[in-house]
């Protein structure tokens, strides 16, 4: 078992090995044509172990990977922050950086304790997309309940969510989750408020308080909105979409100190009528999860954001640059 895992671990180490050779020599080339580009990144979790995307919904990037990741950043990219990126992608010229944003969503205590201390380490910065849902206490989202039931081997999740699905089929939690997303915004309620009668009530740790959130504004980094509610908002009504871009943000506004201009919409979904609205918000930029680069030319309430890879540093290397080279749909 020793050897296997060690057979691995080279195989791993030769392939991040020859895919960064292979971007080093794709990013010269690439770096050297007009294209005026950038890419907003999008971490959620940063933990000292790997995660599994396979039964996580939000798998955590270990914090190894991620350092490394970091580096990469900031030796063949300009790191900047969200809301500049699209003004930085505009004014690239040829041979220069490609502007690269990192961004982190939701409010997870990682935040502050792992991410903030490896950024600075780095002495890269971020923009951290908010709800201010867990300002004054302890508050855990309904995918961080359903993670819970399912670690806690809950074979009966599906039929509490009302789904049908074997519990045990690989990628189960991920079809759950893809459900719940899709209810109305009081079915979900529902269904987060029996998820939490199933796994009782939510850690003490959960979510943000007012002085984490305080700590990353004085520490320089910037913070955006992701909504109270977390709410999929191309689903909402016109008055109820009006409410999600303005409840919970004063009160976060107030921590922070500061105007929020930039948004993170909820599960990266928008269209039109979602970026107007943020728009008619007063949001200046926002971000949806099209996993495309950030071109001269997109609409600065609807840029895409791309998942960083979970692989090696290598793979991440090459996921950047196709990125950056291919065209984004229109």
């Amino acid at each position: 078992m020793r050897f296997r895992r060690r057979i691995k671990t080279s195989v791993r180490s030769l392939d991040s090995i020859v895919s960064i050779a292979l971007a080093r020599s794709a990013g010269v080339v690439l770096r050297y044509s007009a294209r005026r580009a950038g890419i907003a990144l999008v971490y959620h979790k940063v933990a000292c172990a790997q995660g599994e995307p396979g039964r996580e919904i939000l798998a955590p990037h270990g914090l190894e990977l991620f350092e490394a990741q970091l580096r990469h950043l900031k030796a063949q990219y300009r790191v900047v922050d969200a809301e500049d990126l699209l003004d930085a992608a505009r004014q690239r010229r040829r041979g220069e950086p490609f502007p690269v944003a990192i961004t982190f969503d939701d409010d997870l205590p990682s935040h502050a304790s792992v991410a903030m201390p490896a950024l600075q380490r780095a002495g890269v910065r971020a923009t951290f997309f908010l709800s201010g849902a867990s300002l004054e206490g302890p508050f855990a989202f309904w995918w961080e309940r359903l993670q819970r039931a399912m670690d806690e081997g809950g074979a009966d999740i599906a039929g509490l969510v009302g789904v049908d699905l074997p519990p045990r089929m690989p990628g189960a939690i991920h079809e759950l989750g893809r459900a719940i997303e899709e209810m109305l915004p009081e079915q979900r309620d529902s269904v987060a408020a029996k998820l939490g009668q199933r796994v009782g009530p939510d850690p003490t740790s959960s979510g943000m308080r007012a002085d984490d959130v305080r700590a990353l504004a004085e520490a320089g980094f910037r913070v955006g909105f992701h909504t109270h509610r977390h709410d999929t908002l191309p689903a909402l009504d016109d008055p109820a979409l009006s409410q999600a871009m303005t409840a919970g943000r004063a009160e976060l506004e107030a921590v922070v100190g500061g105007r929020l201009s930039v948004i993170a919409y909820p599960h990266g979904r928008a269209d039109l009528r979602v970026g107007a609205a943020a728009r008619a918000a007063g949001f200046e930029y926002g971000f949806t999860g099209r996993e495309e680069s950030v071109v001269h030319d997109s609409d600065p309430l609807l840029l895409g954001r791309l998942g960083p890879s979970y692989q090696s540093v290598g793979r991440f290397a090459l996921q950047l640059l196709w990125t950056l080279a291919r065209r984004s749909p229109r």
